[in-house]
């Protein structure tokens, strides 16, 4: 059930009480009567709120989603996958590669850095 729905059903039970307790109609309608801008002003409070939360969280999403997309974008030109100008890596010589750890490297240089940084 809708919240402003069961606001409304809460307050006709308010209503239905008060009614039953005093027993006097001329009374009891100018209390409902009397109600009525109350309740509409915070039903209406409700609403504003509700929706204005809703908005808020589609717009949080649409800017997660375009920095997403941002994100992606840049990881994908540093990569060399999208932009044609970009020269492609240079394939790896089998010889570079750590005999501990299995990890390649550009040059042999480099890999016995690796071995003397992180296996001795």
């Amino acid at each position: 059930m809708h919240p402003a729905l069961k606001i409304l059903v809460g307050a006709l039970m308010v209503t239905l009480g008060v009614y039953s307790t005093l027993g006097f109609w001329p009374e009891v309608l100018t209390f409902v009567k009397a109600g009525i801008g109350p309740l509409l002003v915070l039903v209406g409070a409700f609403i504003v709120w509700l929706e204005s939360d809703e908005l808020k969280m589609r717009r949080e999403q649409k800017e997660s989603s375009q920095t997403d997309g941002m994100q992606r974008q840049f990881t994908e030109a540093i990569e060399g996958e999208t932009d044609e100008g970009v020269e492609q890596a240079q394939p790896v010589q089998e010889g570079n590669t750590c005999s501990e750890c299995g990890k390649t490297f550009d040059t042999e240089r480099g890999m016995h850095i690796h071995q003397a940084q992180k296996h001795e």
